[in-house]
């Protein structure tokens, strides 16, 4: 696995950890931001785990 790889699942991990820890303790605004940059995480890194061309997948 590539350190990006390993940074990006550290980071949706992170994110993850605050949201369900800070539920009910910071305002909605804040909670959607959270959301928001976990799944930009997530997006990144399944976007990284898709081969880019036919040749890669082989």
């Amino acid at each position: 696995m590539q350190t990006e790889e390993i940074m990006l699942e550290a980071e949706i991990e992170f994110w993850r950890h605050m949201i369900e820890s800070r539920r009910g303790t910071v305002s909605e605004q804040a909670t959607e931001r959270m959301l928001y940059a976990c799944q930009l995480a997530e997006r990144k890194l399944l976007m990284m785990e898709k081969p880019s061309s036919p040749q890669q997948a082989q």
